[in-house]
């Protein structure tokens, strides 16, 4: 049943990545059309798949499939037995981050150099004041159905099928990368790292929601509030 799920989740994302390929020109065409295969490729089936195994508990508590993984997640965050203290940090973290890149770029900006992006990043970036409200919408739905698919229903069922938490957990990053090849090489580097961050926070804190959120404001910041910062939005 776990490889049956499992095969069944990859389909749904094969269905997702070569759906990828041909998109409309228009960002609000493209906005929509992901918001329509997303949720369905990865928010659906991760739910269908944890109900038919009888897991959608996880929702709420880490599964013991991640109890050995999790042990080396706490160790790299150096997580001292305290997820509040955890969360609490991470979120200052990304804060003092998101502060300093900005001021970074901004510097940049002002002595006409180039603003560094972590991928191409243009295809995506809104123009105008509805586009931002379709961006908006972009990254906090990417925050919910690709942590609930890449950081809990794939890696989990890997994990069932193959006895390694951390295959899974290996398996689902590249895939994760992988979807956002639309960024370039760069950009799938980013989401290799991005998707690492995503799941030892995950793990370490046993808190889903928490890397919902967190990968939910990276995207608003990236996507949204810096480039409207910088005036890369138009008027």
């Amino acid at each position: 049943m776990n490889w049956l799920l499992l095969l069944a989740l990859a389909g749904a994302y094969g269905w997702y990545v070569r759906g990828g390929s041909d998109a409309p020109a228009t960002r609000i065409v493209r906005y929509r059309r992901w918001l329509r295969r997303a949720p369905l490729a990865f928010g659906l089936s991760a739910l269908v798949a944890l109900a038919i195994a009888g897991q959608l508990s996880a929702f709420i508590e880490r599964p013991a499939a991640f109890d050995a993984a999790a042990g080396h997640a706490r160790q790299l965050a150096g997580f001292g037995g305290d997820p509040q203290a955890l969360q609490v940090a991470i979120l200052a973290g990304f804060g003092g981050g998101a502060l300093l890149g900005l001021l970074i770029a901004w510097w940049r900006v002002r002595r006409g150099k180039r603003e560094l992006m972590a991928g191409r990043l243009d295809a995506i970036l809104p123009r105008t004041r509805t586009e931002i409200g379709w961006t908006m919408l972009l990254g906090v739905t990417a925050g919910v159905v690709e942590e609930l698919f890449f950081r809990l229903a794939l890696p989990l069922f890997a994990a069932l099928a193959t006895g390694s938490a951390l295959l899974g957990f290996g398996i689902a990053l590249v895939m994760f990368a992988y979807a956002h090849r639309y960024q370039g090489w760069i950009g799938m580097g980013f989401s290799l790292v991005a998707g690492a961050m995503f799941a030892i926070v995950y793990l370490a804190t046993g808190e889903l929601w928490f890397a919902m959120l967190l990968h939910a404001l990276l995207n608003l910041n990236g996507l949204v509030l810096r480039p409207a910062l910088l005036g890369r939005s138009a008027a």
